[in-house]
């Protein structure tokens, strides 16, 4: 009897640790409202010039996106003047003690991860703009 209880709790911990970590698990750790579609992890690593690229681009994210952006940085003074930090149009959030990480569901070598209910896609900052249209970032038209 107590081999079969011992049985079914380590198989139940190894389908808990392969289940796919979410935009829920990511809200709970921070202790942030859950968004409603989705939660853009960035963790400033690799490419600056992409990176602002990148801030730039998420400026022009519309107000009612149903999104959040999570930001894996200490609170800089060079942070905090980007405009994007200024005037987010969407909740942002500043995650400077690593917290994500800690947890496991941000590798040390992730960029920029877009966490959604069934599951997490990862990106890498040089190609950011493949998860633009994901996010409902218009491209601006200059022809105009």
């Amino acid at each position: 009897m107590r081999t079969n209880l011992f049985h079914f709790l380590l198989i139940t911990l190894i389908v808990l640790s392969c289940s796919p970590k979410n935009k829920k698990e990511v809200a709970d750790i921070l202790k942030i409202k859950e968004p409603k579609e989705w939660i853009l992890v960035i963790h400033p690593e690799g490419c600056k010039t992409c990176l602002e690229s990148l801030y730039a681009e998420l400026e022009n994210l519309p107000a009612t996106s149903p999104g959040g952006i999570v930001v894996i940085a200490k609170n800089s003074k060079d942070l905090r003047l980007h405009p994007l930090f200024e005037t987010s149009p969407i909740p942002l959030f500043l995650d400077e003690n690593k917290t994500l990480i800690e947890h496991g569901l941000v590798r040390p070598e992730d960029q920029f991860l877009l966490f959604r209910n069934d599951g997490v896609q990862r990106f890498d900052i040089l190609n950011y703009q493949e998860a633009l249209p994901e996010l409902g970032v218009m491209k601006k038209n200059f022809l105009n």
